[in-house]
């Protein structure tokens, strides 16, 4: 069954990881890309997000179920550059299936 016309900016369904999709117009389906992101302290979550959306969208998503500030974590493509939240999926070169990686930032280490 396809998702309502306007569907809340993210859906999820489980798989024993969550999916989630940003807001998407009928017909359009060529513009969606499947993108898996991974964290060192939770489940795998994978996104269907449209390629022009800002990725701040998924960036909040994610940080809001998981209860982090989304000052203190980073997303990382899968070359391993830092993300940023007005970027896109086309601007940061994803395709459907990549990984975006998310660490926690970290101080100290300087002895």
């Amino acid at each position: 069954m396809p998702p309502p016309e306007n569907a809340g900016a993210v859906t999820e369904e489980a798989r024993g990881t969550a999916t989630s999709q940003v807001k998407t117009e009928a017909g359009d389906d060529g513009a969606l890309i499947n993108v898996k992101v991974q964290s060192q302290i939770a489940a795998d979550v994978f996104f269907r997000i449209k390629r022009d959306v800002k990725l701040r969208r998924l960036m909040d998503l994610y940080c809001g179920k998981h209860s982090l500030d989304p000052k203190a974590v980073l997303f990382l493509d899968p070359c391993g550059r830092r993300i940023q939240p007005a970027q896109t999926p086309d601007d940061v070169g994803l395709k459907d299936g990549d990984e975006i990686d998310i660490m926690l930032k970290q101080d100290g280490g300087g002895g």
